[in-house]
C-alpha cells in the first residue's frame, strides 16, 4: 500500500475522487476537439466516471477509451437524433408563436414542453450507453420508458450541471480554470448519479439491463 493512503485514507480517497473528475474532463475536451467525435466523447466521460457512481474494473482513462470507442457510432447518431428534436422543436415553437392566435399559443409552448421530455430522456440514455451498450432502438425506448417512470430522479441530476454552469459565471476569473477542470466530470458524475438510482434496480447481478 503507498505510505500516503496508509496514514491519510479520507484524503487519498478524496483525491482519488477529484483525479477521475480531473481525468475525464480532460479527456473529454481532448476528444470533443473534431466537433463530430462530441458525442461519444460524453459516453467516453460516463464511462470514465462511472467509478465513482457503481463498481466497475479498470482505470479511468481506459475506461474512457473503451467508452469512446465501442458506442462512436450509436453516440453519432444518438447525437443526431438529439439535434434534429431541437430543431424541430424550436422551429415548431416560433412558427406556431408568430401565428398569435390563442390555440397556436398553446401549441407553441406544448412543443416547447417537449424540450423538457427529451431533457428527461437524455438523463438516462447516455449513461445506458456508457455502461449497457445496445442497439439505438432498443435504448431510446429504455429511455423513455425510465424517464416515464422516474421523472423525478433524472430532474435531481439535472440539478448538477446547471450547478455548474452557474458556479462558472458566477466565479472570479482566475477560479473559472478550475469549472473547466473538474464542470464535466462533475456534470456527468452528477446526472449519472441520478440516473444510477433508478436504474440499478432493473440492473442484473451479471451487469445485464433487464428488458
Amino acid at each position: 500500500m503507498n505510505p500516503w493512503e496508509e496514514r491519510f485514507p479520507r484524503l487519498w480517497a478524496f483525491g482519488e475522487r477529484v483525479s477521475v473528475l480531473v481525468v475525464g474532463s480532460l479527456f473529454f475536451f481532448l476528444f470533443s476537439i473534431l466537433i463530430v467525435t462530441i458525442p461519444a466523447a460524453l459516453v467516453g466521460l460516463y464511462a470514465a466516471v462511472a467509478g465513482l457512481i457503481r463498481p466497475v474494473p479498470g482505470e479511468t482513462a481506459i475506461r474512457f477509451w473503451n467508452g469512446f470507442r465501442r458506442s462512436f457510432g450509436r453516440a453519432f447518431f444518438l447525437g443526431l437524433i438529439n439535434l434534429a428534436a431541437i430543431v424541430l422543436i424550436w422551429f415548431d415553437y416560433q412558427i406556431l408563436r408568430s401565428l398569435g392566435t390563442p390555440v397556436a399559443v398553446v401549441g407553441a409552448y406544448s412543443f416547447a414542453s417537449l424540450g423538457f421530455v427529451v431533457a428527461l430522456v437524455n438523463v438516462y440514455a447516455w449513461p445506458l450507453l456508457a455502461w449497457y451498450p445496445q442497439p439505438l432502438g432498443k435504448l431510446l425506448k429504455r429511455s423513455l420508458l425510465l424517464a416515464g417512470a422516474h421523472p423525478f430522479q433524472a430532474l435531481a441530476g439535472l440539478v448538477a450541471p446547471l450547478a455548474v454552469v452557474v458556479l462558472f459565471f458566477a466565479l472570479p476569473g482566475p477560479v473559472k480554470s478550475l469549472a473547466l477542470f473538474l464542470g464535466p466530470g462533475i456534470g456527468a458524475a452528477g446526472l449519472g448519479a441520478a440516473a444510477w438510482w433508478a436504474m440499478k434496480r432493473y440492473a442484473g447481478p451479471d451487469d445485464e439491463f433487464a428488458s
